[in-house]
């Protein structure tokens, strides 16, 4: 086994998704830290429609202030997530998927994660839907400068 930094170094990549595989994958899926880092799928599958979820979480983040209709609506989506990360993670639990795919699934569960999260915490604090914002740019720009530091020293 390779060893390395993300869950595709820990994987056998021979086509069946084992036991032990598939309990490690799991396992990050329900890890406190199992969302930090993750992106926020453009589209994703909700109650038979496409939805482009990082549209929807950024529109929110973009407002100044939110409405009792938009938080409904807020609401209404982080309902529709977290069925659709039971789903996905039945899936990874019970299907017969190869490991590639069972990878997939858990990226997309984790950013379906992340953007519970930031649901989540709109809805504690309406009023920092900008400041949230704010500081979502601020954590890119952090990771930019971080990736361009790693260029430089390779």
């Amino acid at each position: 086994m390779a060893v390395g930094h993300g869950p595709e170094d820990e994987v056998n990549w021979n086509g069946i998704l084992e036991p032990d595989e598939r309990r490690r994958i799991l396992a990050r899926l329900h890890s406190a830290m199992g969302a930090v880092g993750a992106r926020i799928p453009e589209e994703v599958d909700v109650g038979g429609r496409r939805l482009r979820l990082n549209d929807a979480v950024f529109a929110y983040l973009d407002k100044e202030r939110l409405s009792v209709e938009d938080l409904k609506a807020a609401e209404a989506l982080s309902a529709a997530l977290r069925k659709q990360v039971l789903k996905l993670e039945r899936s990874i639990a019970h299907d017969d998927i190869t490991e590639e795919a069972a990878i997939g699934l858990m990226r997309e569960v984790l950013g379906i994660l992340r953007a519970l999260d930031h649901l989540r915490k709109l809805r504690e604090d309406p009023q920092r839907a900008n400041l949230a914002r704010t500081t979502l740019m601020e954590r890119v720009n952090d990771e930019r400068r971080w990736r361009e530091f790693i260029k430089q020293v390779r």
